[in-house]
């Protein structure tokens, strides 16, 4: 009988935008799969030992990934191009990257698991202390600050102090300085800073911090990360300037763009990139009635509808349909099973017309059968 100790139910609640959490984030170890029993030892666990089991899964689905899907992979070499050339020296302003793409396409994400991986490679690299004349310091290589719509300078520079655990009282000016006192000392190397979309450029306070961020790029010795959604279409990239005047925007010149595509089934790359997505997902189901395909191949088009290729949406459609499997005993995922569950609105409106441009649009050729037909083996 398998003992309920080996049912871990592990919800990690860090908050990254706090050192203490940043640091329980990027140096967790992989989370523990639960393991996969048939429907006859599920049926025989004691009623204790079934609700912790039922939970582990839970919690597991609800966290697959990451998943390195070839939009995420162009992501984190160009990040890693930026990053890996950006050693000017302390007199010199290094090039920021920005990730802005739709919302629900993982950007977040895929910023979270750069800096993830680039905090590992730094402390692996250069050790987890740093050496200097007044004592040693902990090196911290990522810093991660998440905007509010009321964000305004000293905010900013407060959160950047929140961060580093230092004092939140001061000016503006007193909070900015304190804290890159502690990025030079901690030898932060990458500042990712996410929500960047609530700035609004049209006002006072955006303005503002919009060019403050230019006042630290000029101080921090640090690679900037800004993820947000449509921050070319609200003017973040031309400072608000108009017409010819936006020539002389020095953001523009500074920041390099990167972005996150939605997914795509009328190709034959698109489908393959599809089904290498839902290969990875099926094969980290732990369902007692799953089969071999039953995601990549025969839920393939049902999936992309329900979420228009978008992964957020496809994500939450894929753990509350393994919540609700487990719940009723199907242990396994259909068409039918799906319909019933309801998942964000916007997936929901665009549904029907996914679906009817899919009916409409012309056939599409069908991939070699070693391409994506079959290699189920790899499920």
């Amino acid at each position: 009988m398998t003992s309920a100790r080996q049912f871990t139910v592990e919800e990690r609640d860090w908050n990254p935008s706090v050192r203490s959490g940043w640091f329980a984030m990027a140096e967790a170890p992989p989370r523990a799969r639960p393991p996969l029993l048939a429907a006859g030892e599920i049926a025989a666990l004691p009623a204790a030992e079934r609700r912790r089991y039922d939970q582990a899964r839970a919690v597991w689905h609800a966290n697959l990934g990451p998943i390195r899907t070839p939009q995420v992979g162009a992501v984190f070499e160009a990040l890693e191009e930026i990053c890996g050339s950006n050693r000017q020296d302390g007199d010199k302003v290094r090039p920021a990257a920005v990730l802005d793409s739709l919302p629900g396409l993982g950007k977040t994400t895929a910023a979270l698991a750069f800096g993830r991986w680039f905090h590992r490679e730094q402390v692996e690299t250069h050790g987890p202390q740093v050496s200097a004349p007044g004592g040693t310091w902990q090196r911290i290589p990522v810093a991660y600050l998440g905007l509010t719509s009321h964000t305004t300078m000293r905010s900013l520079n407060a959160m950047l102090c929140r961060f580093y655990g230092l004092p939140e009282r001061g000016n503006a000016d007193l909070l900015a300085h304190r804290a890159a006192e502690c990025v030079v000392n901690c030898k932060t190397r990458l500042v990712i800073v996410d929500d960047v979309h609530f700035l609004d450029i049209s006002r006072r306070d955006g303005r503002e911090v919009a060019n403050h961020f230019k006042w630290l790029a000029n101080v921090f010795p640090v690679t900037f990360l800004f993820v947000g959604v449509g921050l070319r279409a609200r003017g973040l990239l031309d400072e608000g300037l108009a017409g010819a005047d936006a020539a002389f925007s020095q953001t523009a010149r500074r920041w390099n763009v990167l972005s996150v595509e939605p997914f795509e089934i009328r190709t034959t790359a698109g489908q393959r990139t599809w089904r290498q997505l839902l290969l990875g997902i099926e094969r980290g189901l732990v369902l007692a009635g799953a089969w071999r395909g039953m995601i990549a191949r025969d839920l393939a088009e049902y999936l992309f509808t329900r979420s228009s290729g978008h992964f957020a949406s496809l994500m939450s459609l894929i753990s509350r349909g393994c919540y609700r499997a487990i719940r009723t005993g199907a242990e396994s995922l259909t068409a039918g099973l799906l319909d019933e569950v309801r998942i964000d609105q916007a997936a929901e409106d665009a549904r029907s017309q996914v679906q009817a441009a899919l009916q409409a649009g012309p056939p599409r050729r069908q991939p070699p059968a070693g391409a994506l037909a079959g290699r189920e083996g790899a499920a």
